[in-house]
């Protein structure tokens, strides 16, 4: 009896030393350490440069009330602010210009927006100034009030200038305590003409 008593003692107590060993195996890792060195150095040509067009604000003080179009310092992207009334829509034509640097492709990242929801529907075109009637890029970003990224992409010439023209459908009837901000971030490939979405 003392015999069975110690034998499933030694079994217990070697049971538990081979989980032990075997859970040491499975839960061990080997990892080998590598080293990368990234430098970063300014480059002094910016690819694109947004600023304002012939029909918006500063510039143009006649339309200032209506539509500012500014580039961003550092050649970052664009502001603009516009002014929507109880109309079926609002067509900011030739508000912005863009001027292309390096040739690459154009597409929208992402989309988001804050605030009271006035603007149902909005639409960014990228025409050239030679044919201002023509666009090249055609981004709809807002549609029934929701954002949507478009999987449309264009290509844009070095050298060359393009307008950007921004088409809205609000929500009516507006109030005058209404507000909203549209969000819209692009990626530019330089390299490759595809698209690349950020992770």
């Amino acid at each position: 009896m003392a015999n069975n008593k110690l034998n499933k003692r030694r079994l217990a107590v070697l049971a538990m030393i081979v989980l032990a060993a075997v859970a040491t195996v499975v839960l061990a890792d080997v990892i080998y350490i590598y080293t990368g060195q990234i430098t970063a150095k300014p480059y002094t040509t910016t690819p694109l440069v947004f600023s304002t067009g012939p029909n918006a604000g500063p510039s143009n003080t006649a339309a200032e009330p209506f539509i500012n179009f500014t580039g961003t310092s550092g050649g970052t992207g664009f502001t603009a602010t516009i002014a929507l009334t109880n109309s079926s829509a609002a067509y900011f034509y030739e508000a912005g210009e863009l001027t292309v640097n390096t040739g690459g492709t154009l597409y929208v990242t992402s989309v988001s927006t804050s605030g009271s929801g006035m603007i149902s529907g909005m639409t960014i075109y990228i025409a050239p100034i030679s044919s201002p009637n023509s666009p090249v890029c055609t981004f709809q970003v807002l549609n029934g009030g929701s954002t949507t990224v478009p999987t449309t992409s264009c290509t844009l010439s070095s050298g060359t200038t393009y307008y950007v023209n921004i088409y809205v459908t609000p929500n009516t009837p507006i109030h005058s305590t209404y507000s909203e901000t549209v969000t819209v971030n692009f990626g530019y490939d330089v390299v490759s003409n595809t698209v690349v979405l950020p992770p």
